[in-house]
C-alpha cells in the first residue's frame, strides 16, 4: 500500500495497536505509537497526531482507553473480557473430540481478540493432566456437515433436513494407535437428528436405515461422510425419545429397571455422590452416623451401577432395598467365581 494511502488509514493503526499491545497491564505510550507507524506502517507522524487519534478512538468510537497520566495510555476494555477467551481456551483444550492440532490452531484464533501479552499467557496457562485428545484432524468439517444435513434453512432459503452415509472406524488390539473400518468397509445410512457432548466427545443421534431405530455414533469415529439427496426419516422415533433418560442410559451408569435405591457412604465422598446424583428434590441426603451419610434417589439397575459402587470399595454400601442388595451380591460373586475357575 501507498505511503499517502497508509497516511489516510493512520487512526484504524492506532486502534490496531492499541488492540494488539495494550491491556490493563500493559501501557503504551504515544510514542510507542508513533515508533510503530514509521517502522511497520510506513507512516509518520507526531505525537500531537497520535493525541488527536486516541481522542476519535475514546469519543467516536467507544474504546475505552486509560487516560494518559505520566504519558501512558491502556486500553481497558474489549468485546470479550480476558476471562471469558480464557474460558474458551480451556473448553477448546478439554474437549476430546477435537484434535491437539486444532486445539492449537483454535487457541491461536481466540488469541487474536485479546493483547499479544494475554495471547502469551492463553498459551502457557492451561495444561491438562492425561487428556486424551482423538487423532481425527477431520472432526469439525464432520460436524460442519452433519449440521448442514440437519439445518431447515440453509443460506437464507427452506432445507428438507437430509440423510448422510460414513463409515464407521473401531480399534484393534493389533494396531491400537490406529482405527480400522467396521464391517469391512460397510456404508451406515443414516438420518441425522441431533449432535450431543459427553465427558469432552462429539456424539450423533441418528435413524439408523438398517435398524430403522436410532442410534448414536461416537463423531471422531466416522469417515467419509457425505450428504445424500435423501429426506430425513425417522421423525415419529426421534420425537418419541425422552432426552434426559435417553442420555443417562446411553452414556452413564445406568440403564435398566428404574428403583427407588439407599446407598450409605463415608463422608468425604458427599461431592463426589452429588456429583453424580445431583440435589433436586427427589434425591434425599441424611446423615447415617458421625462417619457416614445416605443418599436416596431413583436409579436404573445395571451392571454399570453395580460396577461403580464397587469403585468406591468398602466406602460404599448399598443397604436398601433388599432384592437390590441380592442383587448386588450376586454381581460380586460372579466376579469373584470368574478369578477362582482355572
Amino acid at each position: 500500500m501507498a505511503r499517502s494511502e497508509n497516511q489516510k488509514l493512520k487512526t484504524l493503526y492506532v486502534a490496531k495497536y492499541f488492540m494488539e499491545n495494550s491491556d490493563e497491564n500493559h501501557p503504551v505510550t504515544a510514542g510507542d505509537i508513533v515508533d510503530y507507524l514509521r517502522e511497520d506502517c510506513e507512516i509518520t507522524a507526531e505525537r500531537r497526531a497520535i493525541y488527536r487519534d486516541i481522542a476519535i478512538l475514546r469519543d467516536e468510537f467507544g474504546m475505552d482507553i486509560d487516560g494518559g497520566q505520566g504519558g501512558k495510555y491502556r486500553l481497558l476494555s474489549r468485546q470479550f473480557e480476558f476471562d471469558d477467551l480464557r474460558l474458551l481456551a480451556e473448553c477448546v483444550h478439554a474437549a476430546k473430540f477435537i484434535s491437539a492440532a486444532k486445539a492449537k490452531e483454535l487457541v491461536g484464533t481466540i488469541s487474536e481478540f485479546c493483547s499479544i501479552h494475554q495471547a502469551d499467557q492463553l498459551q502457557e496457562e492451561v495444561f491438562l493432566c492425561d487428556r486424551v485428545k482423538t487423532t481425527q484432524r477431520g472432526t469439525m468439517t464432520i460436524i460442519s456437515k452433519i449440521n448442514a444435513a440437519m439445518a431447515k434453512k440453509l443460506d437464507g432459503k427452506p432445507h428438507t433436513p437430509q440423510k448422510i452415509s460414513f463409515k464407521y472406524l473401531k480399534h484393534t488390539l493389533q494396531d491400537r494407535s490406529t482405527q480400522v473400518e467396521r464391517r469391512k468397509g460397510a456404508i451406515y445410512k443414516v438420518s441425522p437428528y441431533k449432535l450431543l457432548i459427553n465427558e469432552g466427545n462429539y456424539y450423533l443421534l441418528a435413524f439408523d436405515d438398517k435398524a430403522q431405530d436410532m442410534r448414536t455414533y461416537r463423531i471422531d469415529r466416522m469417515k467419509e461422510v457425505k450428504l445424500l439427496e435423501e429426506p430425513r426419516e425417522g421423525a415419529e422415533a426421534f420425537e418419541a425419545i425422552d432426552m434426559e433418560s435417553y442420555t443417562r442410559r446411553v452414556f452413564s451408569m445406568f440403564g435398566g429397571q428404574q428403583k427407588r435405591v439407599s446407598v450409605r457412604f463415608i463422608n468425604p465422598l458427599l461431592d463426589t455422590v452429588i456429583e453424580r446424583f445431583g440435589t433436586t428434590p427427589d434425591v434425599f441426603y441424611r446423615p447415617d452416623d458421625e462417619r457416614h451419610f445416605v443418599v436416596t434417589a431413583d436409579v436404573e439397575i445395571s451392571n454399570q451401577f453395580f460396577a461403580w459402587v464397587c469403585g468406591f470399595g468398602k466406602r460404599a454400601k448399598i443397604t436398601y432395598p433388599p432384592e437390590v442388595v441380592e442383587d448386588f451380591q450376586k454381581f460380586l460373586s460372579g466376579i469373584s467365581e470368574m478369578y477362582q475357575s482355572k
